[in-house]
């Protein structure tokens, strides 16, 4: 008998081979990431809806820099619900209880991801990138939980934004960044050279770690 669970496994499966086509790979069931030429570690993670939403599913996006600490597929954040890229007051789900509903979502999502969601992740793909994003309202809800201040200040290290990289870890919790001290130190004295240095040891460590 064809059900949500069947639905929502169609679902990943044809929409996972359209994430193919633009460059990425499964990680585990419900991840597809990709890695980009700036060190950018972008994927999506699909989940199933549960009680009231067991009929239905969404997707979460996530992007984070291999040169920040912290980095993991299990950490949904920076980023958000696909609704907050879609302009939408709330979250977005879509119908995946029966054969027909099932075959709509596909339509619709994939419509989502080459339209808007490939193209956003495109304009994510550097530092640089990240770093215009903290001004454009469609790009804030990236950096709307507390938390993320850590990968929000990395990304001004990483884009050459130092000072302004100590600003934010001095605005929220610096005891909570991996080496704020010594970047504090390195920043004051203009040895930028070296917190390049330490940024590219944490990616060397991420792709090891992660296996990416």
């Amino acid at each position: 008998m064809y059900n949500s669970g069947t639905g929502y496994k169609k679902i990943k499966t044809e929409i996972g081979n359209l994430m193919r086509e633009y460059g990425f790979a499964p990680y585990k069931t419900a991840t597809y990431y990709r890695v980009t030429a700036g060190d950018i570690l972008q994927f999506i993670n699909f989940q199933k809806g549960e009680r009231s939403l067991n009929e239905q599913m969404t997707i979460n996006i996530v992007i984070q820099g291999l040169f920040a600490p912290g980095c993991s597929f299990e950490i949904l954040q920076p980023g958000g619900r696909i609704g907050r890229l879609l302009d939408s007051d709330k979250d977005v789900w879509w119908h995946c209880d029966t054969e027909l509903m099932t075959a709509q979502s596909i339509r619709d999502i994939g419509k989502v991801v080459a339209e808007i969601l490939v193209p956003f992740f495109d304009r994510m793909a550097t530092a640089d990138g990240l770093y215009m994003s903290f001004s454009e309202p469609a790009s804030r809800f990236l950096w709307a939980i507390a938390s993320s201040f850590v990968q929000k200040g990395y990304v001004c290290l990483k884009a050459g934004q130092y000072k302004k990289g100590i600003s934010i870890f001095e605005e929220n919790r610096p005891s909570q960044v991996a080496k704020f001290k010594t970047i504090k130190k390195l920043t004051e004295e203009a040895r930028f050279e070296e917190i390049d240095s330490i940024l590219l040891d944490n990616i060397r460590y991420h792709r090891e770690k992660l296996k990416i």
